[in-house]
């Protein structure tokens, strides 16, 4: 968030989006900017604060509950043999069809006794990087209630280890342009006495942009 500094004092009010509750969403832990009040946090869960020069992290927090998590992975292998597997990977996105979802990666790990792989996908471009041991699948954009699934034959060198594969999970990375949380920012207002202006006379705006942190599923 880019602001003036100066003596502008600015209040934000933020609950749980719910249509069907007024609670807010259960936060875990949270940190401010030392320019933040926090009395009136504590008491009326809003976030006044002066803001410095330039742009700064107002905020973070950390829930664990009721995250609304916006794409499913679902990994299907099956070991042909002992020079041979076949791996399915299909992938759903949960939220509204009028959203997209962006940057989406999805890397499966093959065996490090890969010798060659086969991939078809049915969106985005898909390779195999022997030097990662993995197959690299990406999607510039994926709408909501949508699917989309990659399809892989992997050739495996004999080899006289008779050690098992560990199957490392599959780990995906996305942008959706909501909070997972369900944070909402219900009002931005600035105040600014000795300029002489109102809250209606500052252009503002929110964007809600989550982002994959670490984000596994195991086959």
């Amino acid at each position: 968030e880019k602001q003036k500094s100066g003596t502008s004092e600015s209040s934000i009010d933020s609950q749980k989006k719910n249509t069907t509750s007024k609670s807010g969403i259960a936060i875990d832990d949270c940190t401010f900017h030392q320019c933040v009040k926090l009395s009136k946090f504590e008491t009326e869960r809003a976030i006044s604060f002066i803001p410095p020069d330039g742009e700064f992290e107002l905020m973070k927090y950390r829930t664990t509950k009721d995250i609304s998590l916006p794409f499913r992975v679902i990994p299907l292998v099956r070991e042909v043999g002992r020079t041979r597997m076949e791996v399915k990977v299909v992938i759903k996105s949960n939220f509204k069809q009028s959203i997209l979802g962006q940057k989406i990666e999805v890397k499966i790990p093959t065996p490090p006794t890969t010798a060659g792989v086969q991939v078809v996908c049915m969106k985005g471009k898909a390779k195999y990087k022997a030097s990662e041991n993995a197959i690299l699948w990406k999607i510039k954009r994926m709408g909501g209630m949508k699917e989309s699934q990659i399809s892989a034959e992997i050739d495996l060198m004999t080899t006289k280890d008779n050690k098992k594969w560990a199957r490392p999970p599959i780990s995906l990375n996305f942008e959706v342009p909501f909070a997972c949380s369900g944070l909402k920012v219900r009002y931005l207002k600035v105040f600014e006495p000795k300029l002489n202006y109102s809250d209606h006379d500052t252009i503002k705006w929110v964007r809600y942009i989550s982002r994959s942190g670490l984000y596994e599923t195991r086959c």
